[in-house]
């Protein structure tokens, strides 16, 4: 989000403290507006100006009428067109660490935020839910993911079978293929696959339909008709992620071990009737619920990242797609350190 540049109206707003602290991430917001078009500059809610800045104004802006502007930032912007070439200051590893460190920090800050503020709005505002937004939401959050999550939970049944049918075979372990195959599909990896299918199909699908409405204004218009974007948009996709997140996940159990049971016919000869009693014997509901509680979990979260990025969206062509990006990276990475958190925390509780 541009700090120090903003285009209002055709107008390009100069804000902050332009000095020589902020050089750099003021010449890459000049530079994301290089190629607008505005009539004019409006210089009046610069709160200091160094010589750095005035380099920064004459460098970029100098073509353009700029209005208010104080006597003594013109006097600055002369003297640096008398002045040899302005060279940006450098910034070591340590300034770069700590910078990247607060961006994080801010961005996490400003997450939580917004989390907060979907369920204020979401209570108050409880009548701008739409039962036909959340039917929507929920048929594009569930039957339409069916066919991806098919394919890869089969296909790491089948993977984790065949890899360990060799081994198990030398020891003459052949059964206890059921219960690596059930116990590790169930407790871990068919809410991981599922959470990383949906991260990358629901998070940016979220963040551009959101970041669109910004774009085109319907979001200014809901808030000026007083309805909360928030209740109307962000709850039904809230809402269908954490609904569907748990059958989601108890298909892919089905499917991901109909793929071990496959498999284990084939390479170690266990009949179909033996895999089905062996898994009746080993897979207990512990292990069924542990993987399917993390299912609200993770659709919160993809649901919320995806719409947070939405709001952030600014009116430029590359930055939906900047959004979707971001968005998609973050989801995985929230999905696995999640995961992670969970068998931490089961661990613990000794589940």
């Amino acid at each position: 989000m541009e700090k120090y540049v903003k285009l209002v109206d055709r107008t390009l707003l100069l804000t902050g403290e332009w000095t020589v602290e902020h050089f750099n991430e003021i010449r890459k917001e000049l530079e994301n507006f290089k190629n607008f078009s505005f009539e004019y500059v409006d210089a009046s809610r610069i709160e200091k100006l160094d010589f750095y800045g005035a380099y920064l104004i004459d460098r970029y802006l100098s073509r353009y009428s700029i209005h208010n502007l104080p006597e003594k930032y013109k006097k600055l912007i002369e003297l640096v067109k008398t002045s040899p070439q302005v060279h940006p200051p450098k910034r070591n590893f340590i300034d770069n660490l700590i910078d990247a460190i607060y961006r994080k920090i801010l961005d996490f800050y400003e997450f939580f935020v917004f989390t907060g503020l979907v369920f204020y709005e979401s209570v108050r505002h409880i009548r701008s839910l739409e039962l036909r937004n959340l039917v929507k939401e929920l048929d594009e959050a569930g039957p339409k993911a069916i066919g991806i999550i098919t394919v890869l939970t089969f296909l790491i049944g089948v993977v984790i079978a065949y890899q360990s049918s060799a081994q198990l075979a030398a020891f003459g372990a052949n059964i206890f293929i059921v219960d690596l195959v059930s116990i590790s599909i169930t407790r871990e990896l068919s809410p991981l696959i599922v959470g990383i299918v949906m991260a990358g199909r629901s998070a940016s699908s979220y963040t551009a339909e959101v970041g669109l409405m910004k774009v085109s204004e319907e979001i200014d218009l809901m808030r000026t008709l007083g309805i909360s974007p928030y209740a109307s948009i962000v709850l039904p996709k809230l809402l269908s992620s954490v609904l569907l997140f748990p059958f989601l996940i108890t298909y892919g159990d089905v499917i991901g071990i109909a793929g071990g049971m496959l498999v284990s016919q084939f390479t170690l000869g266990i009949s179909p009737e033996q895999f089905l009693r062996r898994l009746g014997e080993v897979l207990y509901p512990d292990h069924f619920w542990a993987g399917v509680i993390k299912g609200p979990i993770f659709g919160g979260t993809i649901a919320l990242i995806g719409t947070y990025e939405g709001f952030k969206v600014e009116k430029k062509a590359e930055s939906i797609g900047f959004s979707v990006t971001r968005s998609v990276v973050k989801a995985i990475f929230s999905i696995i350190f999640l995961d992670a958190l969970f068998s931490v925390l089961y661990r613990w509780l000794n589940i």
